[in-house]
């Protein structure tokens, strides 16, 4: 097997100032002061592309602000044959509790590509923090700041708690050449990971990605209704990733039931599809044909025009958002609808407060039931949409995420 590369990508900086409307002085402050420790540290970011998950995406509006913030950072996406690439989504598969079934010799072949690849990065970093399936340039970085090379890190934006023992296994021998561990919540770290090198840092939302940004009073409507929802009458939303750990079909049994009740109701299914993903395209016809005996159910994709703008007018204009996953994670899209205020139901405790911002209700019935009250009483979908937007803007935007990342990688290295 080749070796993989490693493809710069752009870094356009922004200054923490542009976020105070949204953050606030003190959220900007925090920041700030999290990024003084690592002024004039060089920082190298590595994601693996093809990721599964919205990791780029996250990575995009996190690294310009750090670099505004003072951080010299840098980000190159790891790539390489397609074997390199199926066995990198076997272990992430794995670590999400799915099966890897990875071969021993084709693990070898992965580990030797990444320990070449690794020796491809020229010297001078402080600190590497690696993403996901680029765990695997691990095996070429040594043990960090102790072996005099660049202190590395480990970014486990899944949660691993019910990792396949394969995975867990092969991940774990690689992390343990990591000087530190980051995960979006320390119940998602397996026992085996749970040590003094393990760093909580939940992720954030950028309020100045267009999928987040307040739109002018008439740009929602007039930007969903070609998508073909009729809003003149009441919707809810769930967002897809079209990958095997979503769970729409719950979201479709929870719509019919709350129907059956409110007659008027539609339920809009919202997915980025990747048109040349042939798992994409799958899970999309599946979609169909479950909900193909219920009517009102739309099914909305890039492919019909849907991107980052109608998704942000689809989260503000939906009576509530629908979190049903498989395997639940720190998801952003609850965060994503909260800054609309827009109550969610479903979800977990880490992304939904119970009664507050939205209802956990954690079977279809329940869910029905929570949909048709949010339905009914718009007053109470209004005032949840309210404390989920405060709750977002205290601990849930770009900067506070960046801000428990800084601090993180600042408790690993020393800066010059």
């Amino acid at each position: 097997m080749a070796a993989a590369d490693l493809q710069p990508m752009a870094i356009a900086p922004r200054a923490p100032g542009d976020y105070a409307p949204a953050a606030g002085g003190r959220g900007v402050e925090a920041l700030q002061d999290a990024a003084e420790p690592l002024r004039g540290a060089r920082i190298l970011h590595v994601s693996a592309a093809g990721a599964e998950g919205r990791v780029p995406e996250f990575l995009g509006g996190l690294l310009p602000l750090a670099a505004g913030a003072g951080v010299e950072v840098e980000w190159r996406v790891l790539f390489g044959s397609a074997d390199l690439r199926a066995t990198a989504a076997a272990l992430m598969s794995g670590l999400r509790g799915g099966e890897s079934a990875i071969e021993e010799p084709v693990w070898e072949e992965y580990l030797d590509a990444c320990v070449r690849t690794a020796g491809s990065l020229q010297d001078g970093y402080d600190a590497v923090v690696l993403h996901d399936a680029a765990i695997g340039l691990a095996a070429g970085l040594g043990y960090g700041a102790a072996g005099g090379g660049p202190a590395v890190l480990w970014r486990i934006h899944e949660d691993s708690s019910g990792a396949e023992p394969d995975a867990l296994a092969r991940s774990g021998a690689l992390a343990e050449r990591c000087a530190g561990v980051l995960v979006s919540d320390e119940s998602f770290a397996p026992p085996a990971f749970q040590d003094g090198r393990l760093h909580v840092a939940p992720p954030g939302i950028d309020p100045l990605d267009p999928r987040n940004l307040e739109l002018e009073s008439r740009l929602p409507g007039r930007v969903v209704r070609p998508l073909g929802v009729d809003l003149e009458r009441p919707f809810c939303l769930q967002v897809l990733e079209l990958d095997r750990w979503d769970d729409p079909h719950a979201a479709i049994d929870a719509f019919r039931a709350a129907k059956g009740e409110e007659p008027e109701l539609q339920l809009v299914l919202a997915a980025v599809l990747d048109r040349a993903a042939t798992e994409s395209w799958q899970a999309a016809k599946e979609i169909y044909d479950y909900a193909d005996d219920t009517g009102d159910v739309l099914l909305l994709t890039s492919y019909e025009g849907l991107g980052s703008l109608e998704l942000g007018a689809l989260l503000l204009l939906a009576r509530t958002v629908i979190e049903r996953s498989l395997r639940e994670g720190f998801e952003l899209a609850p965060f994503e609808a909260l800054w609309k205020r827009t109550p969610v139901v479903g979800g977990i405790p880490l992304t939904v407060r119970d009664g507050v911002d939205g209802f956990l209700a954690p079977d279809p019935d329940e869910a029905a039931a929570r949909i048709v009250e949010l339905v009914r009483d718009p007053g109470l979908a209004i005032e949840m949409g309210r404390a989920g937007r405060e709750r977002v803007r205290e601990g849930f935007l770009v900067t506070s995420a960046l801000e428990r990342e800084l601090r993180a990688v600042a408790a690993t290295v020393q800066a010059p």
